[in-house]
């Protein structure tokens, strides 16, 4: 169970996942060893998965984010996992999801234009097994974004 040291570092890291251990431990208000033995507790429960940067695709020229929602016409486990191992194989599917409801799953792509998009339809995700029907969202400005998850308190 976290208490509130945790849940503070967890905000920090997510903040800045660079900063120092000294830094951080300033942050939250504990002494350095303390501080590196919580995150290290945290980095082995699999409660931090990891570090990353955060890019941002428009200064590499993806201007626009779709949304596309797919139906799958054999739910089967088979079916699904075939469907499942042929959308890892598509490089501008930035994440897929399962879901409920109409739809079967949603992807996101990032795409430079809509001639860019085009192509991964074409090219990629319409040669994906199994899909019935496709509908792309395209995304305009952004609200709120953010990758982290916010843990409760």
């Amino acid at each position: 169970m976290l208490d509130k040291i945790d849940h503070k570092i967890l905000e920090e890291l997510q903040r800045d996942g660079r900063m120092t251990n000294t830094d951080l431990a300033e942050r939250v208000n504990l002494s350095a060893t303390p501080c590196l033995k919580r995150v290290k507790k945290l980095e082995k429960a699999g409660v931090i998965k990891g570090y990353k940067a955060v890019i941002d695709q428009e200064k590499l020229g993806y201007n626009m984010t779709g949304i596309i929602l797919m139906k799958i016409g054999d739910t089967s486990r088979e079916a699904v996992d075939a469907f499942g191992e042929a959308v890892k194989k598509i490089p501008a599917i930035t994440e897929c999801h399962m879901t409920t409801g109409r739809i079967d799953y949603f992807a996101r792509v990032f795409a430079k234009d809509f001639r860019h998009y085009e192509t991964i339809i074409k090219d990629d995700v319409g040669r994906l097994p199994n899909i019935v029907s496709m509908e792309t969202l395209f995304l305009f400005s952004n609200v709120v974004s953010d990758d982290n998850f916010r843990v409760p308190h």
